[in-house]
């Protein structure tokens, strides 16, 4: 099995999530699997000696605390803010055309 595809298959899908199922969101999910799996590999590669799981639950417990870091970080909301708007534009103009 693949990082990709161990980090697929331990995603739970619930029926609420269902009722939301869309090309956007399926994309969306692949491309967050996909970066997922890439930062799990990051974090390996700064100490090998981790099994994989142990690089997930690592992963894991970053982002669970990453909104607190990125909160002291005006760089890093300004950039968010940006890349919101860019991606709120581009929904827009396809709306209009």
């Amino acid at each position: 099995m693949t990082p990709e595809e161990e980090i697929r298959a331990a995603i739970i899908v619930t029926p609420e999530m269902i009722a939301f199922v869309s090309a956007q969101i399926n994309y969306a999910a692949e491309q967050l699997g996909k970066q997922s799996s890439n930062f799990v590999e990051f974090v390996h590669s700064i100490d090998p000696r981790l099994k994989r799981h142990e690089a997930m639950l690592l992963t894991a417990a970053f982002l669970e605390n990453l909104p607190g870091l990125c909160q002291d970080s005006p760089e890093v909301i300004n950039s968010l803010r940006h890349n919101a708007d860019f991606l709120i534009k581009g929904r827009n103009e396809k709306t209009q055309n």
